[in-house]
């Protein structure tokens, strides 16, 4: 066992690398593949969230519903901060991955981008985890408030995704099952990317037609 996290290990978790303008590279995964895999996962605050929710005593259940509601408040505002982490926490989830990647690179070219992207991951995320954690201490005077209170835990659980999003990029590191596969369609929606003059519209429409779960969102909030 590799990471932080639980392995599924017979699983494979498709991975896109995108080339941005710039020559700035991104790192994807379709939704649907990452929220299976968190539903697959020993996640013991979603278990445990689940567990409240389904008991009789109705203040307890009311707990449960309160805490769901927060850390879907959360999850949002976590995919708005940074569209990629989500993806790289799920890496953690397996330990074998194919990584799909512009034709206009060869598999070294793609590796040497996607080990070095991740490696500049995990360095930040580490970071950021401690500063964090940090914050997370001080914060402790409004944590306790009443309600879905975000404000007072948002430290403690920006920590905890960083690090999760550390071992994610770790795992992904370490492991020996990674497969690099060139796809057409990625040519197409790079050389629109890194146009001067981009347009949207093509653009959402190439994504449209790749028919890859959260791609669209993705680009919106990247470009």
């Amino acid at each position: 066992m590799i990471g932080c996290g639980i392995l599924n290990s017979d699983r494979v978790l498709d991975i896109y690398l995108i080339g941005f303008k710039g020559a700035g590279v991104r790192i994807f995964a379709p939704l649907d593949l990452i929220e299976f895999f968190e539903n697959q996962s020993d996640d013991r605050i979603r278990r445990f969230i689940i567990w409240l929710k389904g008991r009789r005593w109705r203040l307890i259940a009311w707990v449960g519903r309160m805490l769901q509601t927060g850390r879907g408040y959360y999850v949002r505002l976590e995919m708005r901060l940074d569209p990629v982490e989500r993806a790289i926490k799920a890496m953690d989830l397996t330990d074998h991955y194919v990584v799909f990647h512009s034709i206009s690179w060869d598999s070294e070219q793609a590796r040497k981008h996607f080990f070095a992207r991740l490696r500049w991951q995990r360095m930040k995320h580490l970071f950021w985890c401690a500063v964090d954690f940090v914050l997370s201490i001080a914060a402790l005077a409004i944590a306790f408030l009443p309600g879905p209170n975000l404000v007072g835990w948002y430290p403690f659980l920006r920590s905890l995704s960083h690090y999760r999003a550390f071992c994610g990029s770790r795992a992904v590191l370490r492991s020996h099952h990674v497969i690099f596969k060139g796809l057409p369609e990625l040519r197409t929606l790079e050389e629109n990317l890194q146009a001067p003059g981009f347009n949207r519209k093509r653009i959402h429409a190439i994504a449209a037609d790749l028919k890859i779960s959260g791609l669209e969102q993705f680009l919106e909030r990247m470009v």
